[in-house]
């Protein structure tokens, strides 16, 4: 008797700890910046502008770090790319998955871009920053060009993993241990406490 109750005891410890310890998710990991050169051979897009609007995914019980978020920027000056006076950029939702979380509505950002031109995408590790600290890059990429007078598009965010380059993170599994593992120590509690009672009856 005395054993189970010790049993009991650690089973209950076990418990609680996996519930409170958070499972540990490694950020983003960035290589060495590229040059300007390669930023031009590269990238789909390369242009400055101010942010217009943010658009953040709908909120679930399960977020993932790696969901989209729209940026809609009015275009300054091109570098790169047929890019229009108004286009929007995606990213992921957090630096875990190598997202640019500085985006803000009404600041001015150089934005590096890869992907499809439908479909802009960038990230932590592509260069992007606030227009401010992009004096550098501004000296070495020289005179731009004004957008392209296109036809504005209407982008209708999609929840689709993006495909960055530059991720260095754990799988997306990792965010729903936090939930399976509780679960699965208060069922085996709730089992050994039913089983014991059994035992007390017979």
């Amino acid at each position: 008797m005395r054993t189970t109750k010790i049993l009991l005891s650690f089973l209950l410890v076990f418990g609680m700890w996996v519930a409170v310890v958070p499972v540990m998710v490694h950020a983003c990991s960035c290589a060495q910046p590229p040059s300007i050169e390669d930023q031009l051979n590269r990238k789909t897009a390369i242009f400055t502008g101010k942010v217009l609007s943010l658009t953040k995914p709908a909120q679930r019980e399960i977020q993932s770090s790696a969901d989209p978020v729209e940026a809609q920027f009015e275009v300054k000056t091109v570098w790169k790319g047929e890019v229009g006076s108004q286009t929007a950029v995606y990213t992921a939702l957090s630096s875990v998955s190598c997202g640019y979380e500085g985006f803000e509505v009404n600041k001015e950002y150089i934005v590096y871009a890869h992907g499809d031109p439908d479909r802009l995408e960038t990230g932590l590790c592509e260069g992007t920053k606030t227009l401010t600290s992009a004096q550098d890059d501004l000296e070495a990429l020289g005179t731009g060009y004004e957008p392209a007078k296109l036809a504005a598009k209407i982008m209708i965010p999609q929840e689709v993993p993006l495909k960055l380059s530059t991720m260095d993170t754990e799988p997306d599994r990792r965010e729903g241990i936090q939930v399976v593992v509780p679960a699965i120590s208060l069922s085996l509690i709730i089992l050994l406490v039913l089983f014991i009672r059994r035992r007390c009856r017979s």
